[in-house]
């Protein structure tokens, strides 16, 4: 049998690297200069230094409403001993001054109108009264200059403005048009257009069938670029096949300067964009010393350029950000700055040196101190992604990050907005709770399961920790793993949250009476996640069967099929029985109603809230605290199958 042939990474180029290698291809430059009108110089960028053509403001002129006054004339001035003068005239704002102000006549005049040859200062209109219509009285004196704007006190003629490479924003514009200036010489823009490639890509809008996903990438990307002034075209998906995506390309290539597609960019067969990229010109890096968003593709095709972007959505947005940006940045003639932070890390990290680790943090401020809190994701995980507020940058010289190092961040959300974050055990309502409270822009949630949760409020990184731990010893929730730990007990106290419904979920056609009945049927069990509440009350219910039966514990994990299939939320368990990948599974009451699976009740439990002692001074943490009062939550509850208000909810039950 004839082997295909399979094309491998060559060497792994860092983000600098790669970057260089466009710029000694000559495929960074600008593709030329061309003149715009004003109104189409919006995120334009400048291809010449402009100076100011002229003074602004033009003119000396008044800055209020009042009398143009010679401050002789007025000085002394009070409400006990007020100036008299004889008003001359008034000068209109649009109108040249033909009368001269002298040490005793005041000239009327309007806000932003000429000042009057004599005039030293202009009195409010506030502090005089007319007198006789021929007269005013003046009730204070002025100094040199007061109210008064002289000409070219904001911008001297002369003056640069703005230099080459400069991005011009509404404000930029508006001084623009103020200096008369009606045209402004820009780099041309590149014509840029974007494909998704993938056999398992469907638009948004259709079907979608078991196997299949929506583009995200296309739509992002698009959206990036908008949200940086750069203009592109989207041309939807190409299946991954050769000859498909070659003609495609070979077709865009006619119009357009350059090409970006996301997906199928790694070494193996199925991945056919670096081919495709090398039979329409040349491959020139393919790999990256990055993690994730090792297999970006460069290339070229004459002076044009082509971009391969990763298709799980973080590493294509993490790749978007630090190689994709910068080069287009480069090619529209200026240099794209990323928002960075420096914080110091939560948590250890070891890793293989020679890479760079790109690792979604959420940034929040205790003590003064500003903390970066890594939270496991996949590369193709979406909300993580939204929720995170930027990356932190692990360099690629070490192998060893310490809890507490100080890391670069690149920020893409506004964490200047944000008061504090919620990491915890994932729950349906929490968000919901959020939003009625007004809380979704100041509280970051970020479920990782009740026990990492626990131990981030322990350590003073977090705010707030949901949590539902059972124990097994009391038979209750939550308390006892505060009041066991000396630290926790001292840096957090418990608030009451509300509780919900655990149930076995199983399929219609499927009779259950217990845990024990999926082993002794052999059906497949979908598990919950390490750390997570629920696992914690699976492992209770096995330990009473193992307990009854005289069996050894591991023996019975061994036995129950797909014990070992861990899944990180309610949602997941119940997708997972109802797309048949498992029989059954614990999760909770809600989950299985509206995956519409049957089930049977096994427990109450409790989902309560450890807030750090330290967090108890910020707004939003106040206000979350009084969210959870009964009565609101019982409204919200409502909306939710199997969840419960507890009558002392909000109210500080632990420690």
């Amino acid at each position: 049998m004839k082997m295909e042939k399979r094309k491998l990474f060559h060497r792994l180029v860092s983000v600098e690297e790669g970057l260089e290698v466009l710029e000694e291809e000559q495929l960074l430059n600008p593709l030329g200069i061309e003149e715009v009108n004003l109104q189409k110089a919006l995120y334009r960028v400048l291809a010449d230094d402009i100076y100011a053509p002229i003074d602004y403001p033009p003119f000396d002129r008044s800055e209020v409403d009042g009398y143009a006054v010679n401050i002789k004339s007025v000085e002394n001035a009070d409400e006990l001993n007020p100036a008299v003068l004889k008003i001359a005239g008034k000068v209109r704002i649009g109108e040249f001054p033909k009368i001269e102000v002298d040490e005793k006549n005041a000239v009327e005049i309007d806000t932003g109108a000429m000042i009057p040859r004599g005039t030293s200062g202009i009195v409010m209109e506030e502090y005089t009264k007319r007198k006789e219509n021929e007269y005013v009285e003046v009730y204070r004196s002025v100094y040199t200059g007061e109210n008064i704007s002289f000409a070219g006190s904001d911008i001297a003629k002369g003056e640069l403005l703005f230099s080459r490479g400069r991005v011009l924003d509404h404000i930029d514009i508006g001084i623009l048009s103020s200096m008369g200036i009606n045209k402004v010489k820009v780099y041309i823009e590149p014509k840029i257009a974007i494909l998704s490639t993938g056999n398992e890509l469907v638009p948004p809008g259709s079907d979608l069938s078991i196997g299949k996903i929506y583009d995200v990438n296309g739509y992002m990307i698009y959206s990036l670029l908008k949200a940086h002034g750069i203009e592109s075209d989207m041309f939807g998906i190409v299946q991954d096949k050769e000859d498909i995506l070659e003609e495609r390309i070979r077709e865009l290539l006619k119009s357009y300067d350059i090409i970006i597609t996301s997906g199928g960019t790694s070494a193996g067969i199925d991945d056919v964009v670096y081919r495709v990229f090398d039979r329409v010109g040349e491959v020139l890096i393919h790999g990256f010393k990055l993690k994730p968003g090792k297999p970006t593709v460069l290339a070229r095709s004459g002076r044009k350029l082509l971009i391969g972007l990763p298709g799980f959505p973080f590493s294509s947005l993490a790749n978007s950000l630090l190689i994709l940006l910068p080069a287009l940045f480069k090619i529209r003639g200026t240099e794209y700055r990323a928002k960075t932070k420096k914080a110091s890390i939560a948590v250890s990290f070891r890793k293989d040196i020679g890479r760079r680790w790109l690792v979604p943090v959420l940034l929040n401020s205790i003590d003064k101190k500003i903390y970066a809190i890594p939270f496991s994701t996949s590369s193709g995980s979406i909300m993580m992604v939204a929720r995170a507020d930027g990356i932190a940058i692990l360099s690629e010289n070490k192998d060893v990050i310490e809890e507490g190092s100080e890391v670069d961040v690149v920020v893409f959300n506004s964490f200047e907005d944000k008061e504090g974050i919620i990491m915890g055990s994932h729950d349906l309502m929490l968000p919901d709770i959020l939003k009625e409270s007004r809380l979704e822009a100041k509280l970051s949630y970020i479920p990782v399961g009740s026990y990492l949760g626990l131990e981030l409020v322990k350590r003073g990184f977090i705010d707030i920790a949901p949590i539902h731990l059972f124990d097994e010893n009391t038979g209750t929730y939550n308390a006892p793993f505060l009041n066991k730990d000396p630290v926790l007990k001292s840096s957090a106290l418990l608030v009451r949250g509300y509780s919900r419904k655990l149930v076995l979920a199983f399929r219609e056609g499927t009779n259950l009476r217990g845990l024990e009945d999926v082993l002794e049927s052999g059906l497949r069990f979908a598990n919950r996640n390490k750390g997570s509440g629920t696992r914690m009350y699976v492992d209770y219910l096995l330990k009473r069967i193992s307990a009854e039966k005289g069996v050894d514990f591991k023996k019975i994990t061994r036995e129950l099929k797909g014990y070992e299939y861990n899944l990180p939320s309610h949602n997941s368990v119940a997708a997972a029985i109802s797309q048949g990948r498992a029989d059954a599974g614990v999760c909770i009451e809600h989950a299985a109603r509206i995956y519409g699976l049957r089930y049977i009740p096994l427990a109450e439990e409790h989902y309560d809230f450890a807030v750090n002692r330290k967090s108890l001074e910020k707004n939003a943490v106040k206000t979350f605290i009084d969210s959870l009062e009964f009565n609101k939550i019982k409204k919200i509850a409502e909306r939710y199958f199997g969840y419960i208000a507890d009558s002392n909810a909000g109210k500080v039950i632990c420690c």
